[in-house]
């Protein structure tokens, strides 16, 4: 491979991990109804798309291109067989590594058959060898022409650009997602100290267990500490039961911190990845139901001010 070839593929990289993550994008719009930055990146960029399109251009390129002495339903075969196996083998490759290094199925196609370990299906396969289809016989020979034009030396400076960019990003989201294992982590231990405390607090007084709204509620927790008053140990116990409220109340503002997160760290993976499966997965259970309370409440809350805002203003009018 010449030099030239070789900075073409770099920038064809981040071509197609800029183009992945739109459609990503897209697609997420499309079925959430909800503007999303998707990808493990925080930047607009998908390494994965990159890595399968750089693979296939270098693989199936000689035989997809116009120059091609094959007939076009053959470059079509080629494309679609060929892109769903390259495809196929990046995802599962790359969901593997990622898997390894942060304990987390990014994403999770273990509800649709014959998969295997939620890395990759059929399903999503074929639908790669359709993408492939579109991107190598007419995406990229629009896109090869113009790209032929660019000097070498605007080439450098776009790859070195794009080179440090891609860089710095996957330094900081790798930290991030070495920080959301560690939150999961300590969420998963505050929930066992909780659940463990609260059923040993319940069998004492006799009551039924106690939600995080009664421990975060100050008035609903006095009413429960008066109620061990005539209980054996009753300052023992609510010694315990403060220190349960109190962890009760970091797990709260863990949730909230991380409702406010909505386009980098670790609230924007929770929001990129929805199928993504830690091996913690009841700690992740419990921070998404979290947030969905905290954004349920905000949500309320704005209601509230603006039909007040309106309710004034009409006050005003008259």
């Amino acid at each position: 491979m010449t030099t030239y070839a070789l900075l073409h593929t770099i920038f064809f990289f981040f071509v197609y991990a800029f183009l992945g993550w739109c459609v990503e994008v897209a697609y997420a719009a499309i079925t959430t109804r909800e503007l999303v930055n998707r990808g493990f990146l925080n930047g607009p960029i998908c390494p994965i798309y990159g890595c399968g399109m750089t693979v296939m251009i270098a693989v199936l390129g000689r035989f997809t291109m116009p120059s091609s002495d094959m007939a076009w339903y053959q470059n079509v075969l080629v494309a679609f067989f060929g892109g769903m196996v390259i495809t196929t083998l990046v995802e599962l490759v790359g969901g593997y590594i990622l898997y390894k290094m942060f304990h987390t199925r990014w994403w999770d196609y273990s509800k649709y058959r014959f998969n295997l370990g939620g890395f990759i299906c059929p399903q999503f396969s074929l639908l790669w060898g359709l993408g492939s289809v579109l991107l190598m016989v007419v995406v990229h020979p629009l896109l090869s022409k113009p790209s032929a034009a660019i000097p070498t030396l605007v080439l450098i400076w776009l790859d070195v650009i794009f080179g440090g960019l891609f860089l710095a990003d996957l330094i900081v989201s790798a930290i991030q997602a070495v920080g959301f294992s560690k939150q999961l982590a300590r969420i998963d231990e505050l929930r066992k100290a909780m659940r463990t405390t609260s059923d040993a607090l319940t069998e004492v007084i006799g009551t039924s267990a106690m939600t995080m709204d009664t421990l975060l509620d100050e008035q609903k927790l006095q009413l429960t500490l008066a109620a061990m008053e005539g209980a054996t140990n009753a300052a023992e116990l609510r010694d315990q039961l403060r220190e349960l409220a109190g962890k009760a109340g970091t797990l709260r503002d863990t949730t909230i911190r991380l409702s406010k997160q909505r386009f980098f760290g670790t609230g924007r993976l929770l929001r990129a990845f929805p199928d993504m499966v830690p091996d913690r997965r009841e700690a992740l259970a419990s921070l998404r139901v979290g947030l969905t309370k905290v954004t349920a409440r905000a949500k309320a809350a704005a209601k509230q001010a603006v039909e007040t805002g309106k309710s004034a203003m009409k006050k005003a009018d008259k």
